[in-house]
């Protein structure tokens, strides 16, 4: 008997905070209007973007206003919750406005970013062929400083052995330079 009792009572609450739910919508929505132009009407800078959607807002729940003065309840809860359509629009607006300005900033940043990217990238192209030039200089520098020789050690007539010594009785040949820088006594 006692759970058939708070089976009733707990339809009885659940239908009475359903039936206060629904009333407090019906006129929430002038409250919920409200709350959302109030901020949307002080924003200077969304103003121009804003100014259409505020002024419906504001006609319709003024429209509201009046027909539930004249006791047209239907109605009146109409031109609200329009007035509450008509408020989040401005609310969405703000909304739309600041992210195209974000888009806009990042689109900038981005196009920066490859513009810096593409002297960047020139600047290191440069160095690569200025690196390349040096080495090249580098290596043609290395290639004169070395000898033409084949062999480690220079030859001689005589297979690298030391010359003979000129005898005190043994004139030695005559040697005359000629202008090519020639000695005549040397073998060719």
């Amino acid at each position: 008997m006692k759970r058939s009792r708070l089976r009733a009572l707990g339809v009885t609450l659940s239908a009475v905070v359903g039936l206060a739910i629904a009333t407090t919508a019906r006129g929430d929505d002038r409250a919920v209007a409200e709350a959302i132009l109030l901020p949307v009407e002080h924003d200077a800078a969304h103003a121009s973007v804003t100014a259409d959607a505020v002024k419906q807002a504001r006609a319709s729940l003024e429209r509201g206003r009046r027909m539930r003065d004249a006791n047209d309840e239907p109605r009146a809860r109409l031109a609200e919750a329009l007035g509450r359509r008509w408020a989040e629009v401005a609310r969405d607006l703000v909304r739309a406005s600041d992210a195209e300005q974000a888009a806009t900033v990042t689109r900038l940043a981005a196009d920066d970013a490859g513009a810096h990217a593409d002297r960047e990238r020139a600047l290191l192209e440069e160095a690569i062929a200025t690196q390349g030039r040096l080495q090249a200089e580098l290596d043609a520098l290395q290639s004169k400083s070395k000898p033409d020789r084949t062999a480690a050690t220079a030859s001689s007539i005589d297979g690298g052995g030391v010359p003979p010594k000129a005898s005190k009785n043994r004139p030695s040949a005559p040697r005359s330079t000629e202008p090519g820088g020639v000695d005549a006594g040397a073998m060719p």
